[in-house]
């Protein structure tokens, strides 16, 4: 049975595609009134990838919406709606997912780099709301950057600025080091393992989220050099286990050679685990 909402309320879905999971959320006001998820088949073809896409806001079952935004982990040709350069889902590289997506629901869709939708979220909707100049980064199974410069969200050529995680480090880049992949490369066990074994007390557990937090603190460092914001917003799935690195995060941020553009900095999670969701609808609720 369809869901019907009053026209008079700002409605929209959203749908934050990410390389373990797609998630589609009904909002409503700025608000998430219910969400849904599947496993997001990375590794699989175009028509498949599109399938759990067009499958995820279907379940919503939602008739009365304005429009579909979706928030992709890659580079965007926003005016056309086809998506480029992504890493964790190959599949999707190419696709014309805008125009797919009209055909099958018959509404205006927007498509935007996930972490801008992020930070969007962040700085519209969240604590980020005081700040004029935030980063949004999303701690998943990469590492995603949004800017908001000047209280504007800024995207470069193609959505592509804040691409943080490609910024060589050590032996190879950020992502590596900063995301999800840090776990798998390092220990060969994924962050959720890490996190449930951390959450019963496993000594080694936590010193891998110790370690993690250093190389999140020198990335921090890296963006402050470049863009000196007055906050950085921490989201998906790793930020939820923020007070497991925060303390050495902040040992290696404290280097930074000029104290007093650090001094007020603040870096925290997204409050709103849904804010993603919230930020890719905001692209068509306007």
């Amino acid at each position: 049975m369809q869901k019907y909402f009053s026209p008079n309320k700002l409605s929209a879905i959203g749908v934050d595609v990410g390389g373990t999971k797609t998630s589609a959320g009904w909002i409503v006001d700025n608000k998430l009134v219910q969400s849904y998820t599947l496993p997001t088949p990375a590794g699989e073809g175009k028509e498949r990838v599109l399938n759990t896409i067009i499958k995820t806001i279907k379940a919503l079952d939602v008739q009365d919406f304005s429009g579909i935004g979706v928030g992709i982990p890659g580079l965007v040709d926003t005016k056309n709606g086809i998506v480029y350069d992504v890493q964790n889902i190959p599949a999707l590289t190419s696709m014309a997912l805008k125009e797919a997506l009209e055909a099958e629901f018959f509404r205006p869709v927007e498509i935007n780099n996930d972490a801008n939708c992020f930070a969007l979220g962040s700085k519209n909707y969240d604590t980020g709301q005081p700040f004029e100049n935030l980063i949004g980064l999303t701690l998943g199974t990469g590492l995603g950057g949004g800017l908001i410069l000047n209280g504007k969200l800024y995207e470069g050529v193609g959505t592509g600025a804040g691409e943080f995680g490609f910024l060589p480090y050590k032996d190879g880049i950020l992502e590596h080091y900063c995301s999800g992949q840090f776990f798998q490369r390092q220990y060969g066990i994924t962050g959720k393992e890490v996190s449930q074994r951390a959450m019963d007390g496993d000594l080694k557990a936590l010193e891998m989220f110790l370690e993690y937090g250093s190389h999140l603190g020198e990335a921090i460092k890296m963006i402050v050099h470049t863009f000196a914001p007055e906050a950085v917003m921490l989201g998906g799935s790793i930020s939820a286990d923020f007070r497991l690195f925060e303390k050495s995060m902040w040992e290696t941020i404290r280097d930074f050679p000029y104290a007093h553009v650090i001094e007020n900095l603040i870096v925290k999670p997204a409050t709103a685990p849904e804010i993603a969701l919230i930020g890719a609808a905001s692209l068509v609720m306007k």
